[in-house]
């Protein structure tokens, strides 16, 4: 249960201060669970998807090539998670009437960024404890947070 709580803390702590950012016209609450959900079943499904067809068309063996690695990091991993984000704001949020000024679009693909990041990290922190919990808090969760409004 605690190890739950250390991996959902700072996705609860970005999706709090994301909203709390939102000035104008709050996006409805069901919407944005929406949006989390799709993130975290959609984009995960997209994504798994993606990784097995880039390991068959680039399969990349080899742990300890430096430029294998980077190929696997940025194009591999970070473009399909990228991608499979970007599907859901583009196909589900964006043409629903609520989507109607410019920071809707911040709102919409961190609340999916964080969906995917919190099973995720659910995973990681299961696997690696408290010592995972703790730098993937500060690293990678806000990183998709802001990986996926580039």
């Amino acid at each position: 249960m605690n190890l739950l709580i250390f991996a959902l803390a700072p996705v609860l702590a970005i999706i709090v201060y994301i909203y709390l950012k939102d000035k104008y016209e709050k996006e409805p609450r069901r919407l944005l669970f929406y949006n989390f959900l799709f993130g975290a079943i959609v984009s995960i499904i997209i994504t798994t998807v993606l990784y097995f067809v880039f390991n068959i068309i680039l399969p990349l063996p080899d742990k300890y090539s430096i430029f294998q690695q980077f190929i696997k990091a940025f194009f591999v991993v970070g473009l399909t998670e990228e991608f499979s984000k970007y599907i859901i704001v583009r196909y589900y949020a964006q043409p629903k009437s609520d989507f109607n000024e410019p920071f809707d679009g911040i709102i919409y693909a961190v609340m999916v960024s964080m969906g995917f990041a919190a099973i995720e990290n659910i995973t990681y922190v299961f696997q690696g404890g408290i010592q995972t919990a703790l730098l993937r808090a500060f690293t990678a969760i806000p990183a998709h947070a802001t990986f996926v409004m580039l």
